[in-house]
């Protein structure tokens, strides 16, 4: 008998030891479908003429795939997890104080990536330590809509930051390649950003025209544009960039990859910023603290006001060297005199930069510009702008269309105008003027205008308007038949937003004049 009892007691502490055994390893394997850790290097899985072939080496190929489909189980489960959460908070009793939810389920974490960036343009800090590879198609809307969250960021995290485009058009994209090569050539003559924000706002409608037409738009000359066009060596980085691409896996756009992180888009604004605030963390910062030179790489700090002080400016000599270079300028009613950098203009206003068309000043108040004065009275004097963050008060005054709690319309696009250009089609204002027609809609007892007869009209189409648009909006004033203010905010230095009324539906973009790109650097400058 005792032997007996002895028996069964070494067998279920036999049987005991085995479940305790398989539920390790069920743990184990659970564990692992949210991390992607190197499998076992000697785990064989294939033979060619006695040519082992490991787990490992087929992972490494998958290995972006892998992490696809962890997040397509990721978000399985959170979306279960949260029906289930909701029917635990609708199921307690209504007098009960709000509930307290705590999300501990983990996210997958990506794979890191080694990316070679070496001699690559990119835009924002040439030394960030976040480096933000964006692979995407000119045409890809969604490619669109993050250029504008890109922008975004590099103005909240400036100084942190840098974004550096891959190119990898998709086939069904047909003006893609086109589009690559035109950016390509842009940045030849350093005007990459600019037509780069640009052609994204004609992702939906891309021609051969528009893509020569914006080059001419922001200053560069059609024919070494045209010349440009036919490159062999830019063809072939834009195919060595989609054949690693390829390489990697990657089957749609966009996709980036933060320090090599693999953030699969698109995704909102909120969890790119996650992505770069916990990879500053890993590095030993925080991405949310103000950068030592974040005035010099924030998107916003084009946007200068123009200054109201008794000053004229003339006209400017740039040298190469900064002390050479002067500027004529006439100070309150004396005649224009030579300037150079560091030299006081009035009590506290010093001359702090020479630039083709305009000057910096440092002033009691900060920063201003003084713009080149334009000799032909006959248009309107155009002044650069930069990029303006609104505050939602702000934007909810520009877009009010019919009650103050209407939702705010996020911009379609951000279009860059070249000032030289702009002055110049302002020149034809009066013929400009009459594509706008009375509209059925009325406002303060006035006709809103839309536009007729615009097709092939270079100013209209580069402001992105179509046949039958509704011009609501300019800034917070209405436009109608008793104004238009679209004329003299495009001349006002100021970022100019329009709302818009296509398709019966509100649209938004937002218009920037500037003279060049503001974060031209290449990797190969530092």
């Amino acid at each position: 008998m005792r032997s007996l009892l002895s028996s069964l007691k070494a067998y279920f502490i036999s049987l005991v030891l085995i479940l305790f055994l398989f539920i390790c390893i069920a743990c184990e394997r659970e564990d692992s479908k949210f991390s992607d850790s190197e499998p076992n290097e000697v785990e064989v899985v294939a033979k060619i003429d006695n040519v082992n072939i490991t787990l490992s080496e087929v992972d490494k190929k998958i290995i972006l795939k892998r992490h696809d489909l962890y997040l397509a189980e990721y978000q399985l489960r959170f979306n279960t997890l949260t029906a289930i959460v909701e029917d635990h908070i609708q199921a307690r009793p209504p007098a009960t104080d709000k509930a307290v939810v705590e999300w501990l389920l983990p996210y997958p974490e990506p794979p890191r990536l080694k990316l070679d960036l070496r001699g690559r343009s990119l835009r924002g800090n040439p030394k960030a330590p976040i480096k933000l590879a964006v692979f995407c198609s000119y045409q890809s809307v969604h490619c669109a809509r993050l250029n504008l969250v890109l922008r975004k960021l590099l103005n909240d995290y400036a100084g942190w930051l840098a974004v550096v485009p891959f190119d990898f058009p998709m086939d069904y994209h047909r003006q893609a390649k086109a589009a690559a090569m035109a950016v390509r050539c842009a940045d030849t003559g350093d005007l990459a950003w600019l037509y780069t924000d640009g052609i994204y706002a004609r992702a939906k409608e891309m021609a051969d025209k528009p893509i020569e037409q914006l080059a001419s738009q922001i200053g560069i000359s059609p024919e070494s544009f045209k010349g440009c066009l036919e490159r062999k060596d830019l063809q072939t980085a834009i195919a060595k960039d989609i054949a690693l691409a390829q390489e990697m896996g990657l089957r749609s756009v966009p996709v980036v990859f933060v320090n090599g992180l693999y953030v699969k888009g698109p995704m909102p604004y909120e969890h790119y910023a996650m992505w770069i605030e916990r990879e500053s963390g890993r590095l030993g910062f925080s991405a949310a603290d103000p950068h030592p030179e974040a005035a010099s790489f924030r998107t916003a700090s084009a946007g200068l006001s123009e200054t109201l002080l008794p000053l004229i400016l003339t006209g400017t000599s740039i040298s190469s060297d900064e002390d050479n270079s002067t500027a004529l300028i006439a100070v309150r009613t004396n005649p224009p005199q030579a300037f150079s950098i560091g030299d006081l203009l009035l009590a506290g206003v010093e001359l702090l930069s020479i630039e083709r068309q305009y000057v910096i000043l440092g002033t009691p108040s900060g920063h201003e510009r003084l713009s080149l004065k334009g000799e032909d009275g006959t248009y309107m004097q155009v002044l650069l702008t930069g990029d303006i963050e609104r505050d939602d008060a702000t934007m909810r005054s520009i877009e009010q269309l019919e009650d103050s709690t209407s939702k705010l319309i996020e911009p379609s696009a951000v279009v860059p105008l070249g000032r030289e250009w702009l002055q110049q089609q302002l020149q034809s204002r009066a013929e400009l003027e009459e594509k706008f027609v009375s509209a059925e809609h009325v406002v303060d007892g006035q006709n809103l205008l839309k536009l007729e007869d615009i097709g092939g009209n270079e100013f209209f189409t580069a402001l992105g308007f179509e046949e039958g648009d509704v011009v609501l909006r300019v800034n917070d004033t209405w436009v109608h038949s008793g104004q238009n203010q679209l004329w003299e905010a495009l001349s006002s230095g100021q970022v100019i937003d329009v709302t818009f009324m296509r398709k019966g539906l509100p649209q938004r973009y937002q218009y920037i004049v500037q003279e060049k790109g503001y974060f031209e650097q290449s990797e190969g400058d530092q």
